[in-house]
């Protein structure tokens, strides 16, 4: 019976681990909408604040795009007290007006085309992603001839690694948690700045 039930365990990890990895992508690649380097992200960690994982991925889009009532969420600010523990759509729509916080708050089967142009126009967004969970979607890579599409993911409760999904993987990912995204209605952060040799 052991043996069997660890066979099972073992099978389930080795599912798991073939549904996402850890990315390769530096924080600063083009190809991402969230550009904040780790250490900004870690700030957004959800069990500094618990349950409040709706919050974390609002503050990072927040950080991100520089909209400083977002990413002060989780502290006491000009902008209000501290918002702590779950949400629901309707808690955030309360919330952001209190703030004076524009919001795409979508929910149901448009989650998907919304989440995709946030990306697309350099736009990270805060998502229902895994049981009752939120995280932040930093980046879709559409596919581009035999290589298939990626998703792109931080957890609030892990390391605050980006996280590399399939497109199935992160159909799973997303479904399990229920069709809602936040996006903030505000103009994307400018790309990072770069070094470049121009005299040579």
């Amino acid at each position: 019976m052991l043996r069997c039930a660890m066979l099972l365990f073992g099978l389930i990890v080795c599912h798991e681990a073939h549904a996402q990895q850890a990315s390769q992508i530096p924080w600063d690649d083009p190809q991402l909408a969230l550009k904040l380097p780790q250490e900004m992200r870690k700030k957004y960690y959800n069990f500094t604040n618990p349950g409040s994982c709706v919050q974390c991925s609002i503050g990072m889009c927040g950080m991100d795009q520089n909209v400083p009532a977002a990413a002060y969420l989780l502290e006491q600010s000009e902008y209000g007290a501290p918002v702590f523990h779950g949400s629901n759509p309707s808690r955030v729509a309360k919330y952001c007006k209190d703030r004076n916080i524009r919001v795409y708050n979508v929910t149901g089967s448009k989650t998907w085309d919304w989440m995709r142009w946030a990306c697309n126009t350099g736009r990270a967004c805060a998502i229902g992603a895994g049981g009752s969970h939120f995280q932040t979607l930093a980046g879709y890579i559409p596919p581009k001839g035999d290589e298939p599409a990626h998703w792109i993911v931080c957890n609030n409760n892990g390391d605050q690694k980006y996280q590399d999904y399939s497109e199935a993987a992160f159909r799973r990912l997303h479904l399990a948690s229920g069709q809602w995204c936040v996006i903030l209605d505000y103009p994307p952060s400018p790309a990072p700045g770069r070094l470049v040799e121009w005299w040579k």
